[in-house]
């Protein structure tokens, strides 16, 4: 479970950065189409709705996945210190509750004093944990984040869009049907690639 956090709050991020870029490019739609002072209020414009599914970016942007990557491997030590604290909680708490009137009452008082130690030591750990992989989620995915929103803006302007939705947030919202022909997470994903390539560390020569 514990394995899975850092990703979690990073396809949550991940997420954020979606509406935000959704946001900003129906905003700017929007202004575009606002009458000036005195003018008479002209239809809006044919254009399309889509969709793009924000859950996609953490392994299929290039650009995101490769700072995911970074701070997964920049975790990792913190991550496996949390999951021994948890191995080592689950242990102690199956011998308290196996021990039964067993053993002596000082022994199961060690043990449960031990227990009340590691549970304070890892819920602390595991509290720094998640707020510092919060922020360092912000200040590496941020320029990311800025590039896309950026993208998402031309892109849309580029397919006659008007409206565009986050799949995860409209599904919450109420969504009972869709055309897939208005998903364009993939066609996105493989613009944004194409003009963002990310450069392959070349492989290790093999060992003589």
């Amino acid at each position: 479970m514990l394995k899975k956090f850092l990703l979690t709050i990073l396809i949550l991020f991940t997420c954020i950065i979606s509406v935000f870029a959704q946001g900003s490019a129906v905003k700017s739609t929007a202004q575009s189409n606002k009458p000036t002072s005195g003018s008479v209020i002209a239809p809006l414009s044919e254009g399309k709705v889509a969709v793009i599914d924000s859950r996609a970016f953490s392994e299929g942007v290039g650009e995101m996945k490769k700072q995911i990557d970074k701070l997964e491997t920049e975790f990792q030590p913190r991550r496996k210190k949390i999951e021994d604290l948890q191995n080592q909680l689950v242990k102690l708490d199956e011998e308290l509750k196996s021990s039964g009137g067993n053993i002596k009452p000082e022994v199961y008082n060690q043990k449960l004093e031990q227990f009340n130690g590691l549970k304070k030591e890892f819920d602390r750990e595991k509290e720094d944990y998640q707020q510092d992989v919060q922020k360092r989620s912000e200040q590496v995915l941020g320029p990311v984040q800025e590039k896309l929103s950026k993208f998402l803006e031309n892109y849309a302007s580029q397919h006659q869009i008007i409206v565009m939705f986050d799949l995860p947030a409209a599904a919450q919202g109420g969504l009972v049907f869709m055309n897939p022909a208005i998903n364009v997470t993939e066609d996105f994903i493989k613009e944004y690639n194409k003009l963002n390539p990310v450069a392959t560390a070349p492989p290790e020569p093999a060992k003589k």
